[in-house]
């Protein structure tokens, strides 16, 4: 049986099936959190492969045949996978995992500041630097974040989304095509060709648009604090803007 056809008995009340699914799924299960995982954390391996089945059950029950462009059900559970093991890492309970903005506002701690410069986030507040410059810095990294998670939701596939967030490093170890290929069992020049897609979508789409007119107006004030955003904003899509 596909997964499509495992999800759907399931669905139906079949318990049997949902083992089934979660043996078929189990190897991109192990790849994502082979991807997020660090020997030097307090979790271990088996914890992300955990929280990864539970992804796929979680998708599973939401998994919607009726969908309009609909994905497959793998390419949909990618995205519930990774998200629960970003969950098991930052040790984040059910209730927790609803406040979206918290998750965002933890996630981007782990944002490189700007070209050139090793330094991250969570290393500066650990450093207790509570200076108006940091705050507002991070306020800043915080709603690009958001912004182009919008953007992605708005104008790119799952499939796509996922790609872009593996190759550029959000929330894990930076990928190369051949191994998000490896993940998604699909050959590197794919993903690039997914990913040159998604880019073409992302530079064409309203906000880019709206942010170059912003940025342009503004630099006429300060030219120096439109060239540093923009440069903030090109270490998540170096290539986009």
């Amino acid at each position: 049986m596909t997964n499509e056809e495992l999800v759907l008995s399931y669905q139906q009340g079949d318990k049997q099936a949902l083992e089934s699914l979660i043996k078929n799924i189990r190897g991109l299960v192990v790849k994502i959190a082979n991807r997020f995982y660090d020997s030097g954390r307090i979790y271990d391996l088996d914890d992300l492969i955990q929280a990864g089945n539970i992804g796929v059950i979680e998708a599973a029950k939401n998994y919607k045949f009726d969908m309009e462009h609909k994905a497959s059900f793998s390419t949909y559970a990618f995205s519930v996978i990774r998200s629960n093991i970003l969950d098991c890492i930052s040790g984040k309970s059910l209730k927790e995992k609803k406040n979206t903005k918290f998750y965002k506002s933890m996630a981007s701690l782990n944002s490189p500041l700007k070209n050139g410069e090793e330094r991250e986030l969570f290393e500066i507040i650990d450093s207790h630097d509570d200076s108006i410059e940091n705050i507002e810095h991070k306020l800043y990294l915080d709603k690009l974040r958001e912004d182009l998670e919008k953007v992605m939701k708005e104008n790119t596939t799952v499939k796509e989304t996922n790609i872009l967030k593996f190759h550029y490093g959000w929330d894990c170890k930076r990928c190369t095509f051949v191994e998000i290929g490896d993940i998604l069992e699909i050959s590197d020049s794919t993903v690039q060709k997914i990913e040159d897609t998604a880019l073409k979508k992302i530079r064409s789409c309203k906000w880019v648009i709206d942010e170059y007119k912003k940025y342009y107006v503004f630099a006429k004030q300060n030219y120096r604090t439109v060239e540093e955003k923009l440069d903030f904003m090109s270490k998540y899509f170096k290539g986009v803007l």
